[in-house]
């Protein structure tokens, strides 16, 4: 009798999840991937991340929705939708420019922890229409403005030229007068400055050496070239080399490889961090 009431039990059971299942349609346009958890089931993270089980069943080859998969790489199929939320967390699709620490700003979340919840490393990089999970309470603040570029624009004492430009683009990015420039560089109203021009952008100041971790950089003499700046900076044994920014991608580069440019990478120190923030966002001028 007792194992006659237990069939019908499981048979319900196996019944309601079927039901269940059956009332959701396949409509996966992104995924991210996540490890699970102890305690985690499929059932568990299909209620976590707001993703219909059927869904998430069909993507990892699983027929049992109530197993304990604790330490398994889970897909998780989620609705191509710039606003999507899920039950507890948001999910943000990636646009040209982002990086993980851009977003991590501008959602005032803790870097480690969107690294963390999307399985991700310090230097991924991010593909266009990628689907980031963001922590739970997660609140936007949008940090990187024009008003940011201006800001970094006031501590540029140069503007390199790599091809013609005209003096009034100049003038506008860096928000000066054309007056101004034609005067710190003895023009004589000059409509196009030439390629490979170094011109003054404002009055030069003595050089201020401000120390960013192990290196100390000549705050005085960030140029602008190409959209990055560009400065003279030094390590702990005194070798002098080129430093790079760009605020838009909030990136880095250096020539202290046999003075020759690395690749663009990612902050990954707290110094670093705080380099990119105090020339692109902080107001301070020296």
């Amino acid at each position: 009798m007792i194992i006659k009431i237990k069939t019908i039990i499981n048979l319900f059971y196996l019944n309601s999840i079927v039901y269940f299942l059956s009332i959701f349609t396949l409509h996966v346009n992104a995924e991210t991937k996540i490890i699970a958890k102890s305690d985690d089931t499929l059932l568990k993270i299909s209620k976590q991340y707001g993703v219909p089980l059927k869904e998430l069943m069909y993507k990892n080859n699983f027929n049992d929705a109530t197993k304990v998969i604790e330490g398994k790489e889970i897909l998780i199929p989620l609705q191509n939708n710039d606003k999507a939320i899920t039950v507890g967390n948001l999910v943000y699709k990636v646009v040209e420019g982002d990086t993980l620490y851009k977003i991590a700003r501008e959602y005032n979340v803790n870097l480690k922890d969107l690294i963390d919840i999307n399985n991700l490393g310090n230097n991924s990089f991010l593909e266009l229409g990628q689907i980031i999970i963001l922590p739970k309470d997660s609140i936007y603040k949008k940090l990187i403005s024009n008003k940011n570029i201006k800001l970094a624009s006031k501590k540029v004492f140069y503007h390199q030229t790599s091809k013609a430009e005209d003096i009034s683009s100049i003038a506008k990015i860096h928000q000066v007068s054309i007056e101004e420039l034609n005067i710190l560089n003895n023009l004589n109203n000059t409509l196009k400055v030439n390629p490979n021009e170094k011109l003054k952008l404002r009055k030069i100041k003595p050089s201020k050496w401000l120390k960013y971790g192990s290196l100390i950089i000549n705050w005085s003499d960030w140029t602008y070239l190409d959209g990055n700046y560009i400065a003279i900076a030094k390590t702990k044994k005194n070798k002098s080399f080129y430093l790079a920014l760009n605020c838009n991608k909030r990136t880095l580069n250096n020539t202290l490889n046999n003075s020759y440019w690395t690749s663009w990478y990612f902050p990954e120190t707290d110094f670093e961090f705080k380099l990119i923030n105090d020339f692109c966002d902080q107001g301070f001028r020296m």
